[in-house]
């Protein structure tokens, strides 16, 4: 491992020596991507994710998604249903992390307050009160899938 990789995981708190050995040698982890923004609101959703298991290696190195809830009614335009939800929320995503980096929702949790700061936490798949895609307020990247998290599922990269 370089210095710099070294030295970014360090000032996040995260051990390689933590790391347990089934998830530093692979696992799937399921990611999102942006669908659509309009007005100042994302819709990012699923597309092709595999919500049971995870589609993406958990050695790619792709942002996090997070936000933070502050109660933000639905904005003009935006008609949400339980497939496309509205979530009342910020989006954000962090710089690119390896998905075994991501040990545990803790983790990926204290990711998202380090770099946007208190509130902020790594987005659910059902944040928007169903599945599969919502909106929230921002502008998040579009050129790259981003690791978001499933609470019911076995699709996370911290999954055995």
């Amino acid at each position: 491992m370089n210095g710099r990789c070294d030295v970014r995981l360090a000032v996040l708190g995260i051990s390689l020596l933590a790391v347990p050995t089934a998830l530093a040698s692979g696992g799937r982890g399921m990611t999102w991507s942006k669908l659509d923004h309009v007005a100042g609101v994302d819709h990012v959703g699923c597309a092709s994710c595999n919500a049971y298991q995870g589609e993406t290696a958990c050695t790619a190195v792709l942002p996090v998604l997070c936000l933070k809830q502050d109660g933000a009614p639905v904005p003009p335009g935006v008609t949400p249903d339980f497939y496309n939800g509205w979530t009342s929320a910020n989006l954000a995503t962090t710089l690119p992390v390896a998905g075994t980096s991501l040990t545990s929702l803790s983790v990926a949790n204290q990711l998202c307050a380090s770099t946007f700061g208190a509130g902020w936490r790594m987005a659910e798949f059902h944040d928007g009160g169903g599945g599969w895609n919502w909106y929230g307020y921002g502008n998040v990247r579009g050129d790259l899938r981003f690791w978001t998290y499933i609470n019911d599922q076995r699709a996370n990269c911290w999954n055995p």
